[in-house]
């Protein structure tokens, strides 16, 4: 009768856990004859006379659908406890997670795992330090539409700890998916979200959102979709669960029926802000919108509209019928200030009153400030990502593609002087005295300040050999982390934007 007892209480276990194992007391009965007079933990009494209550109950460990590299937990407490969460693995020492308040009904979302692991959950009360419960859980594998990226650099000691936030282009469209992952400082995948979409599309710009704990990012459709309504933009938040889509509308990313290209991103005031195209003939020129959630116009502006200060189109090539005047790449604006900052690959980089719409200055070659450094290429050279290092909006970095002038790129910054319109080069990295120079003579390119001084840089679209990838130097010029992307003799895998960001999780043991 014991082992038929037992076989039973077996079987209700591995029915209950799903895979999952689950143990509700950090307490095991030591191994020993099955005949002992023990009495069973179930129907012990305490000094009182009452049953003793187990720490949580209803401990569930649950797979998340839309990222197997997460899952959900949830317990009940027999009183109101705050209580917190390790989760780790034997060889990913993992993270810890705290409740805001104390509660009975308890919920955490544990992700970042990495891929094919074992994990320990352990939770803890956290006005004892004492476990009240453990469970295992088992991530599974990042899909298929993320290639393989390889960590080839990393010095630990002097690395920004983070995630990495970034999507895949590829040099064959049909193989490219609306996919967004994220990487850790060791290179593994730890997070990922798939968009479901009717036709061609590939989600770009992310950006994680500090204050939500969501990410946005905006869906670019190619031809195939110009005739369907579709979203253009989504934000979700990190369990993958939709939280805002944009309103459906029938385009594609260089259409002027709403789609936007190079930039669709998220304002402080929770307000859209994307770059349009517009076409006079066979002309494209560019147009600023900013919109509310529903789409209604709060600002429409294009060159177009201020002839006086930009005059006529006129295009380098005059060998083509087509004529790409401005190809704005990117669009800072600061309501606070009524100030927005343009970056146009062909025009230079312009500083725009928001309110009136006139242009106060130009940066660049043939623009209104006096370059102080000594250089035999001194100005930009057709840039992307042009960034502020701080609120003063004194220095400014640019990636500079160096498409006309100059056989390289580069990542130059300087310090600015608005009031007497000087310039001075502050730092500069082509990386062609280490080894590590690069062309992104195509396009694309993205460099962005970190908190611990790094500059984080992607490579835009280079030709094979080279690799497209993500890299972190130092401010004296040193790479200390490198992620290459996939490439085979077939296509290759083009990095453009990149984020990196600390998630809202404590490391453990790093």
């Amino acid at each position: 009768m014991r082992k038929i007892l037992l076989f039973f209480c077996v079987l209700a276990f591995f029915l209950v856990s799903c895979g999952n194992k689950i143990n509700e007391k950090e307490s095991f009965e030591p191994e020993g004859d099955t005949d002992s007079d023990q009495t069973d933990d179930s129907d012990e009494i305490d000094d009182t006379g009452t049953e003793e209550e187990e720490p949580v109950s209803g401990l569930k460990v649950e797979a998340n659908d839309k990222n197997v590299l997460s899952c959900r937990l949830s317990f009940s407490t027999p009183e109101d406890k705050k209580t917190f969460v390790k989760y780790y693995s034997a060889s990913h020492s993992g993270y810890k997670i705290d409740e805001d308040s104390a509660k009975t009904e308890h919920y955490f979302f544990l992700w970042g795992m990495r891929e094919n692991l074992d994990y320990k959950i352990e939770i803890y009360d956290e006005k004892s330090g004492d476990i009240l419960a453990t469970a295992e859980f088992h991530s599974g594998f990042a899909p298929v539409s993320i290639y393989p990226v390889q960590l080839v650099t990393n010095e630990k000691d002097s690395v920004q700890p983070g995630f990495l936030l970034m999507v895949q282009n590829t040099t064959n469209n049909w193989k490219q998916y609306p996919v967004m992952f994220m990487v850790d400082t060791d290179g593994f995948i730890v997070w990922y979200y798939e968009h479901d979409s009717p036709g061609g599309a590939l989600l770009c710009d992310p950006k994680y959102n500090e204050k939500t704990k969501t990410v946005f990012a905006g869906i670019q459709k190619d031809l195939s979709m110009a005739q369907i309504p579709f979203e253009e933009g989504i934000e979700i938040d990190l369990e993958g669960n939709l939280v805002w889509k944009s309103p459906a509308i029938a385009s594609h990313s260089y259409s002027e029926n709403g789609g936007w290209h190079h930039q669709y991103s998220l304002l402080d005031d929770d307000t859209v802000l994307f770059i349009q195209a517009q076409f006079q003939g066979m002309m494209l020129t560019d147009r600023i919108v900013n919109v509310d959630r529903n789409y209604n116009e709060l600002l429409n502006w294009g060159y177009l509209d201020s002839p006086d200060y930009f005059g006529l189109p006129d295009c380098a090539d005059s060998t083509t019928d087509w004529c790409d005047w401005t190809h704005t790449n990117a669009v800072m604006m600061y309501k606070n200030n009524g100030e927005i900052y343009l970056n146009s690959l062909r025009l230079g980089f312009y500083k725009m009153d928001m309110n009136t719409k006139q242009i106060l200055w130009k940066f660049s070659k043939d623009g209104d400030f006096i370059m102080l450094s000594e250089h035999d290429f001194p100005w930009t050279d057709s840039t992307h990502s042009p960034e502020f290092r701080d609120s003063s909006r004194k220095t400014l970095l640019f990636f500079d593609n160096g498409m006309n002038e100059r056989p390289y790129s580069r990542v130059i910054e300087y310090e600015i002087d608005e009031e007497a319109k000087t310039a001075e080069i502050t730092f500069e990295y082509d990386g062609i005295r280490d080894n590590r120079g690069w062309y992104a003579e195509t396009g694309w390119g993205d460099a962005d300040y970190l908190d611990n001084g790094n500059i984080l840089v992607a490579k835009g679209w280079v030709d094979p050999p080279e690799n497209s990838s993500v890299f972190e130097i130092t401010r004296d010029g040193r790479v200390v982390w490198e992620l290459n992307s996939y490439q085979d003799e077939n296509f290759m895998v083009e990095i453009y934007k990149v984020e990196k960001f600390m998630p809202p999780l404590e490391f453990l043991n790093e």
